[in-house]
């Protein structure tokens, strides 16, 4: 396309331009994929903005030459900024892989297998409520304040004298005996605003507001400078806020399936257009030439997972999203990829209304909660050797009121639940505090918050992760307290 005249309208990358501005672009993911959105650096002050609003103020305000514009040397173009190597692999390969394997940043070439711990961080979107998952059983201010959604004793299975998890969830009672599952109460974020779109910001980023890039991004950019293609994965269609950083690649995948090259003609007609884009891009030298070889790579490891890791149905995954997704982190898993976190959300958690009673086995918080124990069951089979390595953690934007509404549900909260499972976790304890739910004891009708949700974060950074020394820079602003002990 022609370059603009002066003060006219700039045409090209328009669509997905504000994506290569990483430096004043932050992506927001919102439970309800119809609200997200994106926050603009705009002269000093952040603005909430659409996509499409975002690539007009960028293709406005910004130069983005095309890759023909920058100057060809011997080894390869210079003056390639990171931006276009992003227009780049969106113009030439997100054309040709599936929708649902479209990195959120350029690749970068393997590194090993990174490690042999492997974290998967859980995200329950939309607000989860702790009190009808893990229930007071002794407590009749919290019988008091559900008058019709409390979970009833006999529809729990007692963890100790004071709490009992959900009958729904009776798939990951197995763990929880066998001292693999510890389960925090009275945690949260000290900045809770009641807000999905800022709490999940404000949870994945977990530091200052200052700061633009997620904690397992910063954890992966301290523990080590490589940066393999899987070192951190997002089970979806794009990278989630926690794995963001300018100096890491991350990969979105939603079917190790499906991540190929998209061509018509079957697998002969597949290999001459590869033969033919290696031409094209493998002499280009540079960053052109290593993302693209990054890109094709990766294409290969996820064939060669394909062929040696078929889906199987023998370890009773859940026939839902989120019991698919699960699968494919244990395909990558027992694979060795080089994968050292992997992050999937498990949604449909915001219950204003209609909740349901734990008796009703097709009630809304019944449905999800077994999915959510179910698949995570057989995520734990599935890994078999692996799952000593692996270390599980949950988080959402905040909990729920104590008291149900006038329909039948929950409004947002503040203090919640989170889970932490795995071969390494020093389970079978519920941890954390919540006193009485009588309203004396409440935040404004809320759990308190009586333990910083990084506490837990940062003792699995700590002692699973092997990363202790970058604490301090994974949560900035963050001081630890007294260990819980969970790893």
């Amino acid at each position: 396309m022609e370059r603009s005249e002066p003060g006219t309208r700039k045409t090209r990358f328009t669509q997905g331009a504000s994506l290569m501005r990483e430096d004043i672009v932050t992506p927001m993911h919102h439970h309800d994929e119809a609200q997200d959105a994106l926050l603009v650096d705009v002269d000093g002050q952040t603005k909430h903005m659409t996509g499409c609003q975002a690539d007009d103020y960028v293709t406005e305000k910004y130069d983005l030459p095309e890759l023909t514009e920058v100057d060809h040397v011997d080894g390869g173009p210079t003056n390639v900024k990171r931006r276009h190597i992003l227009a780049g692999a969106a113009a030439g390969f997100g054309a040709l892989l599936t929708t649902t394997s479209v990195p959120r940043y350029s690749f970068a070439a393997p590194s090993g297998d990174g490690g042999s711990e492997l974290l998967v961080c859980v995200f329950m979107r939309g607000g989860f409520d702790g009190l009808s998952a893990v229930v007071p059983l002794n407590d009749p201010a919290y019988y008091a304040a559900r008058s019709t959604i409390a979970v009833r004793a006999e529809q729990t299975m007692p963890l100790d004298s004071t709490w009992g998890l959900n009958s729904h969830m009776k798939s990951l009672k197995p763990i929880w005996d066998a001292g693999e599952m510890a389960i925090i109460q009275g945690s949260g974020s000290p900045d809770v605003s009641r807000s999905h779109f800022t709490d999940q910001v404000t949870v994945e980023r977990a530091a200052p507001a200052s700061v633009r890039s997620g904690w397992l991004g910063r954890h992966l950019q301290t523990k080590s400078t490589n940066t393999g293609t899987f070192r951190g994965v997002a089970i979806g269609t794009s990278t989630v806020f926690s794995l963001t950083t300018n100096n890491l690649d991350t990969l979105a995948v939603s079917s190790i399936d499906e991540f190929d090259l998209r061509v018509w003609g079957g697998d002969d007609m597949k290999s001459r257009v590869r033969r033919a884009l290696d031409e094209m891009y493998g002499g280009a030298g540079g960053e052109v030439q290593r993302c693209a070889q990054s890109a094709f790579n990766a294409a290969s490891t996820l064939q060669q997972v394909r062929s040696s890791y078929p889906r199987t149905s023998s370890a009773g995954y859940p026939d839902s999203d989120w019991g698919r997704g699960l699968a494919e982190i244990a395909r990558m898993a027992k694979a060795g990829v080089g994968m050292e976190v992997a992050c999937i959300d498990i949604g449909d958690w915001d219950m204003h209304s209609g909740l349901g009673q734990a008796a009703d086995e097709q009630a809304w918080f019944s449905r999800r909660a077994r999915d959510f124990a179910d698949g995570l069951a057989a995520f734990r089979k599935d890994l078999g050797d692996k799952w000593e390595t692996t270390t599980i953690v949950t988080m959402s934007e905040f909990g729920r009121r104590v008291a149900e509404n006038g329909s039948g549900g929950l409004d947002h909260g503040q203090g919640n639940t989170m889970f932490v499972m795995g071969g390494g976790v020093k389970g079978g304890r519920v941890l954390g505090t919540v006193p009485s739910l009588v309203e004396s004891n409440l935040s404004l009708g809320d759990v308190p918050i009586t333990l910083d949700y990084r506490q837990a974060l940062s003792e699995i950074v700590s002692n699973r992760l092997g990363n202790k020394a970058s604490v301090g820079e994974v949560f900035p602003g963050f001081t630890p307290g007294t260990p819980l002990g969970i790893v």
